[in-house]
């Protein structure tokens, strides 16, 4: 099994407790794996909005991910799809970040931007496929320095 974005230890707590109970661990997961995520998507900014966001993905979104059924990987399969649908390209970059820590290979993650052009359009998928390109270069470059 692929090794999850978010690890192994903290999915199990927070698997074995009701979404709406608090968990020490739960908690673990919004403020490091959630934190570094939104700190993308929200880089260096202490705004309200930028604070509200932060705090609605974390509370909201991240809960998502401590659902059973779904492993990350899957979940992370299913966010670049539906990111390509709705043509959130800033989202999509962080996803596919995700989708690799989580154990989708890149052609796997093209494949996906494939697939989508049959339901999404060409433009989308294409775009889709850019962006992704872009993800391994900026990996590959830090990898090589």
């Amino acid at each position: 099994m692929a090794k999850d974005f978010f690890g192994e230890e903290i999915l199990a707590d927070i698997r074995s407790q009701s979404v709406m109970t608090p968990s020490p661990k739960l908690n673990l997961l919004r403020t490091t794996r959630g934190y570094k995520l939104t700190a993308v998507s929200f880089p260096q900014r202490e705004d309200l909005p930028s604070k509200i966001a932060s705090e609605y993905v974390n509370e909201t979104c991240f809960a998502s991910y401590a659902r059973p059924h779904l492993e990350f990987r899957e979940r992370s399969l299913l966010n670049i799809a539906m990111l390509i649908a709705l043509n959130r390209s800033n989202e999509l970059k962080l996803h596919i970040r995700a989708a690799l820590y989580n154990g989708l290979s890149r052609e796997q993650v093209c494949e996906a931007c494939r697939h989508a052009m049959v339901y999404c359009g060409v433009p989308a998928g294409r775009t889709a496929l850019l962006v992704a390109s872009d993800v391994f270069t900026e990996l590959d470059a830090k990898k090589s320095s």
